[in-house]
């Protein structure tokens, strides 16, 4: 039996983290007051975001992971 040594979730290779991020940071700058309008604003940004939005952190998955193998599973930049 081989046992891999890796971590259970890495945030770095998990990009949809920074996906999530952008998506609130937008909603946070329309200063929703009530949750109707958390919900309203989150579909709206939602629909905004653009291919290159979720490129930037799914284009480089390969440096990502070369990253991690380097840091032996250890924090990286990304």
């Amino acid at each position: 039996m081989v046992i891999i040594e890796w971590p259970a979730n890495s945030p770095d290779l998990n990009p949809i983290k920074n996906i999530w991020r952008l998506l609130k940071g937008r909603i946070q700058r329309r200063f929703p007051t009530i949750k109707e309008e958390v919900r309203r604003y989150a579909e709206e940004e939602w629909e905004k975001l653009e291919p290159e939005d979720f490129k930037k952190y799914t284009g480089n998955i390969r440096e990502r992971c070369l990253a991690v193998i380097a840091a032996d599973g250890g924090p990286t930049k990304y």
